[in-house]
């Protein structure tokens, strides 16, 4: 199982830098236009003279810093980020973006029935280890962090900004329902159910 702290986001830049010609004293005995023409060609000079090579020498892309949207699946299928492949170390937010689910047809909408387990949605590693509970409130009964109509408990959970911050070693990362049984859940109006964004963008 892979551990998780708070942390700050991750962010890349990369820039260039144009061609800086170095001043050439000028011999008083040669035409000034043979000056002018030996710093023109200075800088393609450099550049030949670095080869093919060169471009080798460039630092790698960084890797992406939003790895978007999935949805959880309410009968405990495991979901992942990044269709599966691993995704790079780094620190992330796992952010709330919508939808809710049922843990019965006779309980209220909800998220996270519990702050941590039984009935709880995780985030969790490629094998399923649990990493921490995804943000959410918790409860499933009416006035006991359950809503009574599936809009009330998405805007609810939309005004939360508290995502879970992690430290990431890397590998595939999703989303995991641990509930039992899960044939008595009711996922989400229109399939939405709750659902949540990994980045580590600003």
């Amino acid at each position: 199982m892979r551990a998780a702290a708070v942390a700050v986001a991750l962010c890349c830049a990369c820039g260039a830098r144009t061609g800086l010609g170095v001043p050439i004293a000028e011999d008083a005995s040669s035409p000034p236009d043979a000056a002018a023409d030996v710093r023109a060609d200075a800088p393609a000079d450099a550049a030949a003279d670095a080869g093919p090579d060169a471009a080798d020498a460039a630092p790698e892309a960084a890797p992406p810093c939003d790895f978007g949207t999935i949805v959880s699946d309410a009968f405990g299928a495991i979901v992942t980020w990044n269709g599966g492949a691993p995704v790079p170390a780094g620190h992330y937010r796992v952010t709330y973006v919508d939808g809710c689910m049922k843990y019965s047809s006779g309980q209220d909408w909800s998220v996270n029935a519990y702050a941590n387990g039984p009935d709880t949605l995780y985030v969790v590693d490629g094998d399923g280890a649990k990493i921490a509970p995804a943000p959410g409130t918790v409860g499933f009964l009416q006035g006991q962090g359950g809503f009574a109509t599936f809009d009330a408990c998405v805007s609810a959970n939309a005004s939360q900004d508290a995502p879970l911050v992690l430290d990431w070693d890397g590998g595939a990362i999703g989303l995991e329902l641990y509930d039992d049984p899960y044939d008595d859940n009711v996922a989400g109006e229109n399939g939405r159910n709750p659902t949540y964004r990994l980045s580590s963008c600003p």
